[in-house]
């Protein structure tokens, strides 16, 4: 199980992904979850596992704790050091926890030589699109499933380059998480909704990706966000959990032609567009328009269409 090299240092570079939503949420009758995302080229997770003196980190004692124990258990060396360098905000909707834990996984799988890697904070439940995104990169969809398995890659390809994101974040807004997300994904999703998606999905959103045509990539992904928030209708009342968001959206939509929605549960927010649009007046209209609120900022961003990126010393 174990080699007999080691490492001084293990350092894995993660992406942040956009979760553009699900197929499927729970289905008594069939397969549940399944969803679509794409990895981008900002906001990364930085670990590093390194030799110390004794156990040191500077996590949270949740998963120093959880570490420890896995350590022991295991009858491995203490003496090593887990630290987080960098990581996006939790909970804003980019997928920082998923990344967090899969990157300490991998680092500590590496640091001790293992054969395969290690799994002990199972984080495989529904993170089919974060898992992907974190070995892959791109934009993937992946399969529903039955059971506690990891979701199944169904599609995975690089996204065009001349398709440019922009960011909206609402630092006044955070989105659900924990115990509350849990007991949401306890509801069923009618037969009449996944139908929906999964024809959205087939026969626009992949052709259009593949063929490079905006228009329809445009129109099709949006209507799939519009379809998704009907999952949230309980919670979130309205297709985005920041309202200033939708108001700056709206504004740039009237304008130009954007793909629009939100990641995961918010409130980070995105509109997709053709990069001859950042020279046509589309920055112009964001300026202006988010300047009239305090809490919101944006950012230009490109998809990633590689994983994370391993160093060692």
């Amino acid at each position: 199980m174990v080699s007999d090299k080691s490492f001084n240092e293990v350092k894995i570079v993660t992406n942040s992904r956009l979760h553009f939503g699900f197929l499927n949420l729970k289905s008594s009758n069939s397969y549940s979850y399944g969803g679509m995302g794409l990895s981008i080229d900002k906001h990364p997770t930085i670990l590093t596992v390194s030799k110390a003196s004794k156990f040191e980190s500077n996590l949270k004692k949740a998963i120093r704790d959880k570490i420890y124990h896995f350590l022991c258990d295991n009858k491995l060396s203490k003496k090593i050091r887990v630290d987080c360098i960098e990581s996006p905000q939790k909970h804003v909707g980019l997928g920082s926890g998923t990344q967090l834990i899969l990157s300490i996984e991998e680092a500590i799988s590496k640091f001790y030589r293992f054969n395969q890697n290690i799994n002990f904070f199972k984080r495989s439940y529904r993170s089919g699109v974060g898992i992907n995104s974190y070995k892959n990169g791109g934009f993937i969809v992946d399969s529903p499933k039955n059971n506690l398995l990891t979701n199944e890659i169904i599609f995975k390809t690089n996204f065009p380059k001349e398709w440019k994101i922009i960011l909206l974040f609402d630092s006044k807004a955070r989105g659900l998480h924990g115990s509350s997300e849990s007991r949401f994904f306890s509801s069923d999703t009618t037969i009449s909704l996944r139908k929906k998606l999964s024809d959205l999905t087939l026969n626009e959103i992949i052709p259009s990706i593949i063929y490079k045509d905006f228009d329809i990539f445009a129109r099709s992904l949006t209507k799939f966000q519009d379809l998704n928030s009907l999952f949230y209708s309980s919670i979130q009342k309205s297709n985005y959990l920041s309202h200033d968001i939708a108001k700056v959206i709206k504004k740039v939509s009237m304008n130009f032609n954007v793909a629009a929605g939100q990641s995961s549960w918010g409130p980070t927010s995105y509109m997709l567009i053709e990069s001859k649009n950042i020279h046509n007046g589309i920055i112009s209209i964001l300026d202006n328009t988010i300047s009239m609120y305090n809490n919101l900022s944006y950012e230009i961003v490109s998809a990633k269409n590689s994983g994370r990126k391993l160093s060692y010393k």
